[in-house]
């Protein structure tokens, strides 16, 4: 879908993306700040209930900023970015396989430990699971195969549009790794571009960010939050529900500093998920 009446030229092109950019930022940041006053006056005893508002309170402003600069300043409308809800079948089917395929095979190479919780701990780290996935998979996917993809087809043409915000996406996630390695910065590179690349793909199959926001989502909440932890040691980023403890210190498995989401393994699944998307096109 191309943006209707596009007069964008070169310079306004990049300096939307920027805007788009800050926008993002500006959401995240003022969410953030926002729900830190709000917590340092009134105290929970569940760490939970700072995530869930604060994720929810992301979500809600950006969309907002989102929406405001995109329909008052562009005068276009987000089902012009192919920000629409049309969730298809297909995309329900890779984005639980993809998961479930990467953690089939960690639990072939590892051991499952079941950690304690009560029941509300439970609920409480399920629901700010539910949220975190939400946040990150909407905002990112508007974002970079919303908006970015779209100024950039639109502009020039959709191989631009697909491995240039892909390349972005990987290098934006560099500051997420725990540790600093050459290879370990490259593997992320190219595990991030594939990433991007897959994503860019579902949402040009499905005519629509949906389906990849709603993959992001799914992937995020299994495999980055406390749901479940992929580690070579327990509690290394805190106490999820389950540990996956895998012994091998081998970069290819462990992701090197970013985690397993850089794997040999992940970028396996990656790979198949471009397939058969490619083939569906």
């Amino acid at each position: 879908m191309e943006i209707k009446n596009n007069n964008f030229s070169t310079t306004k092109t990049i300096a939307n993306i920027l805007i788009y950019f800050v926008l993002f930022l500006a959401g995240e940041l003022g969410s953030s700040l926002l729900f830190d006053l709000i917590f340092s006056v009134f105290k929970f005893s569940n760490v939970e209930y700072y995530y869930i508002l604060r994720m929810l309170g992301s979500l809600i402003f950006t969309f907002f900023l989102f929406w405001i600069y995109t329909t008052k300043v562009l005068h276009r409308e987000m089902k012009d970015f192919g920000i629409t809800c049309d969730i298809k079948q297909w995309g329900v089917i890779l984005s639980v396989l993809l998961p479930a395929f990467v953690v089939g095979i960690f639990l072939q190479l590892g051991e499952m430990r079941i950690n304690s919780f009560s029941t509300v701990e439970i609920v409480l780290i399920i629901i700010a699971s539910i949220c975190i996935g939400l946040k990150s998979g909407i905002l990112e996917e508007m974002l970079f195969r919303g908006f970015i993809m779209k100024l950039l087809e639109n502009r020039w043409n959709r191989y631009i549009a697909i491995f240039v915000p892909s390349f972005l996406f990987s290098l934006v996630h560099i500051p997420s790794m725990e540790n600093f390695t050459i290879g370990g910065v490259m593997l992320l590179i190219i595990s991030g571009t594939l990433v991007g690349v897959m994503f860019s793909l579902v949402a040009y199959k499905g005519n629509s960010i949906s389906n990849s926001a709603m993959m992001h989502g799914i992937w995020n909440f299994v495999l980055i939050t406390d749901i479940l932890h992929i580690t070579t040691s327990a509690g290394a980023y805190g106490k999820p529900i389950f540990s996956l403890i895998i012994p091998s210190e081998n970069i290819l498995l462990t992701g090197g500093g970013f985690g397993i989401e850089a794997s040999l393994v992940a970028i396996i699944g990656y790979l198949f998920v471009c397939s058969m998307t490619y083939r569906k096109k």
